[in-house]
């Protein structure tokens, strides 16, 4: 089992459980678009992967209407989903038992910086990451692989191999293969354990506890 020095996590789905924020938020976002969802469970695809692509991929949105559709999904996280979220149970303690191990703990989202930061201060996590690395507002660095590319220009472990990434779908694991870093996935969250698995995940934890093992290689 690899040693790994650096440690980074998705957010959404891996960290915390914010289902609920980015669903609701969503189904507001459809509705003034004429879409009706009564059905929230219909709409969790939309955790973890950009948004904007996302809706384009679902409903078949113009860039220009997905943009828009974003900017309306903003109208209700911001103020209201940001804080619909809570913290999966043991992620404290695995933070401090990666921090007691000499851990860099760092964390890259697709969702963007400032709403990264101010999830993690909600959540009270913020003083475990030496890092944290969003996606833009407007711009270029959207997908996780621009965000992984980002954070890995400024984490000081240069050394791949020293690397990890953890997350819930099979988006961290495409975005860590992507930048050439080892990804293990967790089965809590809103991705397929069998997707990740074939798309190169080292393992998927069942549990933050089971998680810590598969890291520290107990």
């Amino acid at each position: 089992m690899k040693k790994y020095d650096a440690i980074i996590f998705d957010l959404d789905g891996t960290l915390s459980n914010s289902g609920e924020g980015i669903t609701k938020s969503v189904q507001y976002a459809l509705k003034r678009f004429g879409i009706i969802e009564e059905n929230l469970d219909n709409l969790k695809h939309f955790v973890g992967p950009p948004m904007k692509e996302e809706m384009m991929k679902s409903y078949g949105f113009t860039e220009g209407q997905a943009t828009e559709a974003v900017s309306v999904y903003r109208e209700r996280y911001v103020p209201i989903g940001l804080y619909e979220t809570s913290l999966y149970e043991g992620i404290v303690d695995l933070l401090e038992n990666l921090k007691k191990h000499g851990k860099m703990i760092a964390m890259a989202t697709s969702k963007p910086q400032s709403m990264a930061e101010e999830v993690a201060r909600t959540l009270e996590i913020e003083t475990y990451f030496d890092y944290i690395m969003g996606a833009d507002l407007i711009g270029g660095k959207q997908k996780k692989e621009d965000v992984l590319k980002a954070l890995l220009e400024i984490l000081p472990v240069k050394n791949k191999e020293k690397m990890l990434m953890v997350g819930d779908t099979i988006f961290d694991v495409e975005g860590a293969k992507a930048v050439g870093i080892d990804c293990m996935g967790v089965s809590y969250g809103y991705g397929d354990k069998e997707d990740m698995l074939k798309e190169g995940a080292a393992s998927v934890a069942d549990s933050a506890e089971d998680l810590l093992k598969d890291i520290l290689g107990q």
